[in-house]
């Protein structure tokens, strides 16, 4: 199998810390790096090859089967996060999954997409169930989006900008935009008041500014400091606030299926140990100890960005140039 089709020993993952979301258990619906766009900033790597195809990639009942077999578990999210390894809306089968998983829960359903198909009918419809949808839109013209996002050749700036205005006429949830700043393409006020022109029609409940805190696909997806990002922000008005960093409390976790829930988190992302030890409410020193366990036994390796050390999966960490 291609590794842009693999799936992962687990469909469901977490709950992992969000600075979004708070604690968020994951659901993976596409195969891995299934998607519409190969971001340059995005942390699990490159998208061998783009795709626009809507279908239903992996079986419904499987995510939810093994959904309610983690909440059965005693997972308590914050929220339930429809997205993942891929662009979640390119499964033809998303609103019937988002319906029956509020059927089987009362925790509220997020969906973590680049809002790419946003244009098309029936992914508007689909979406219709989900609390909160959380879409991208990192570029301010179509010169910035095909730098930062390089899209499916199908899907224009013109186009996936009408795709969430129109949107948001039709969904009466919460719209959470990210807008992801990437040092010398799009951090500039100039960008943000070209970017505040298609807000306008948008019209998002919240504006989150982020920029590449975990090692990013292409190196020179650099990082903004924080003071710049706040001066973004100000630029796009009370709405716009920059991520902060995720703070919350748990519980000890046990011993048990340490290693694999480790390694499960470790498919989708790097993660510092810090990252791992909130997320799956296990003892820091605990995970300090494992990580240098499975470092020594080859099955994670490090990686430095921005004096944190990230911990990744051999073969799974973002493609170099």
């Amino acid at each position: 199998m291609p590794r842009d089709q693999k799936l992962p020993d687990s469909l469901v993952y977490g709950p992992v810390p969000s600075r979004r979301l708070g604690l968020s258990l994951g659901v993976d619906i596409v195969p891995y790096k299934t998607c519409t766009y190969d971001c340059i900033y995005c942390q699990i790597g490159r998208t061998p090859r783009t795709t626009a195809a809507r279908r239903p990639y992996i079986e419904k009942d499987r995510i939810v089967a093994e959904l309610q077999a983690r909440l059965d578990a005693g997972a308590r999210p914050d929220y339930i996060t429809v997205g993942g390894s891929g662009e979640p809306t390119l499964n033809s089968e998303i609103g019937d999954i988002i319906r029956d998983i509020r059927q089987i829960s009362a925790f509220p359903v997020a969906v973590l997409t680049n809002g790419s198909l946003l244009w098309d009918t029936a992914v508007q419809k689909d979406l219709q169930a989900a609390d909160v949808v959380l879409p991208s839109l990192d570029g301010h013209d179509a010169e910035s989006f095909q730098r930062i996002n390089r899209p499916h050749a199908d899907i224009s700036f013109e186009k996936m900008v009408s795709g969430l205005a129109g949107f948001r006429k039709q969904y009466a949830g919460r719209i959470w935009l990210e807008v992801f700043i990437v040092a010398g393409i799009n951090d500039t006020k100039e960008a943000m008041a070209a970017l505040n022109l298609h807000l306008k029609s948008i019209d998002p409940d919240r504006i989150h500014l982020n920029t590449a805190v975990r090692p990013p696909a292409e190196k020179y997806a650099v990082q903004v400091p924080a003071d710049r990002l706040q001066a973004l922000a100000a630029v796009l008005g009370p709405k716009a606030e920059v991520i902060a960093e995720f703070a919350h409390t748990h519980s000890a976790a046990s011993e048990k299926d340490m290693e694999t829930e480790i390694l499960d988190m470790l498919l989708r992302r790097p993660c510092t140990a810090a990252d791992i030890a909130v997320g799956l409410a296990m003892d820091p020193n605990a995970v300090a100890d494992k990580m240098a366990q499975l470092t020594a036994a080859g099955l994670v390796e490090i990686r430095r960005s921005s004096d944190q050390v990230y911990y990744f999966r051999p073969g799974s960490e973002p493609d170099q140039p």
